[in-house]
């Protein structure tokens, strides 16, 4: 049985609905646990939302290690996360009903030393955080030890695709209602999303399974909520195009085929892509940290050079997570940069339905879109063209 295979079954399956019954019945869940040789130090409960980390409880630890935190039970399975004198060690725990959480660690390590009991889905995590910490430890390896840097990203890229293969059999398709099956979509890998719903459609899939199940049980919650929108976002985005078809279904078109854009430049001015109106547009989607990328702009700058002053324009989009680079990147391009700090969750990436980047897209005087990259020919000549028509 094949992976699409797998996930397409797992659609169909509800397991956190004795989870979900579980919270209507009862109030409150349980955490506590010792942490020996920790005497004096502070024990800090944050939950894990959406939008970050806050944090809700603290104790001051006495001689025998032990505390204990209570908390209302969640509307869906949430996540927690205990932390000892915020010195970078943590341990997550997932609660999805009134279960009582036991832990059992060192203050010396923390993290690795951790024991837990009474919640399945808190060991799952921790399996899950260990197996993303020796990847990250695998891939500086390899970058470290090698100077060639194109064979060593090429390694880097197939053990990563491996790895969310063997995450995605282990730990999501088998049971995609579970709290771990949700944690497993938002692991990391150098402070970067490993799973790209967005522009990978086996990561779109795995987030469809997830956000089916959860939808299914617990439609109102908020993480149900937020997973099912990136779910829709990712299979939009993926969906294959051909050659003969825009970018976006004919009946979501209204006066013109052009969805607005406001983003800031490197100078914090917001800049509309409707306000250049009355030129010939290209709308590049991009990333300056592919490796590609420079190249490619090097060919651009000779095009914005050549039509410039006849009225063309390039509305070039970033995508890079490190702001900073962005900027240092884009400072000497001669053409409009902005950056969209949404990344891949971002609503454009949906709207225009960027399969993969670099994405570009021409658009004619009247801000109408004429073509999108994959129905170009040749460039110069489709730019030259849209310059002739008045």
């Amino acid at each position: 049985m094949n992976i699409t295979t797998i996930i397409g079954r797992a659609l169909t399956i509800t397991t956190a609905v004795l989870a979900i019954v579980g919270c209507e019945s009862k109030e409150e869940f349980t955490i506590k646990g010792t942490v020996s040789g920790a005497e004096g130090s502070m024990l800090y409960l944050s939950s894990i939302e959406i939008g970050g980390q806050q944090q809700i409880d603290s104790t001051r630890l006495k001689a025998d290690g032990k505390f204990e935190f209570n908390g209302k039970c969640p509307e869906c399975y949430d996540f927690y996360r205990l932390q000892l004198n915020n010195n970078g060690g943590e341990i997550t725990i997932a609660i999805d009903s009134t279960e009582t959480v036991t832990i059992t660690t060192q203050a010396a390590n923390f993290a690795d030393s951790c024991k837990i009991t009474g919640s399945e889905e808190s060991v799952k995590i921790m399996e899950l955080t260990k197996l993303q910490q020796a990847l990250q430890k695998q891939i500086n390896g390899m970058v470290s030890s090698s100077t060639a840097i194109g064979r060593t990203r090429e390694a880097a890229y197939n053990l990563i695709e491996e790895f969310k293969k063997n995450i995605c059999k282990e730990y999501i398709v088998t049971a995609p209602g579970n709290a771990s099956a949700y944690y497993a979509l938002f692991l990391r890998l150098n402070n970067v999303l490993l799973f790209d719903p967005i522009h990978n459609r086996f990561d779109s899939r795995c987030f469809s399974a997830v956000a089916t199940s959860l939808n299914m049980t617990n439609p109102h919650a908020t993480r149900a909520i937020h997973l099912y929108n990136i779910a829709i976002k990712g299979m939009r985005a993926t969906q294959p195009v051909s050659r003969d078809t825009l970018y976006i279904e004919p009946n979501s078109v209204s006066n013109t085929a052009l969805f607005d854009i406001k983003l800031p430049d490197i100078d914090g001015d917001s800049i509309s892509l409707s306000s250049l109106k009355g030129k010939v547009v290209m709308l590049d989607f991009t990333a300056y940290s592919n490796a590609k990328i420079s190249a490619r702009n090097l060919g651009l700058r000779d095009i914005y050079s050549k039509y410039k002053s006849q009225g063309f324009e390039i509305y070039q989009i970033s995508y890079d997570y490190d702001e900073h680079f962005w900027k240092t990147s884009a400072d000497n391009l001669p053409w409009i940069c902005v950056r969209d700090g949404n990344g891949p969750a971002s609503y454009n990436i949906s709207l225009y339905r960027i399969e993969s980047i670099p994405t570009f897209f021409l658009i004619n005087r009247d801000n109408e879109i004429v073509l999108r990259d994959i129905q170009v020919e040749n460039l110069e000549s489709s730019i030259e063209k849209l310059l002739k028509e008045k």
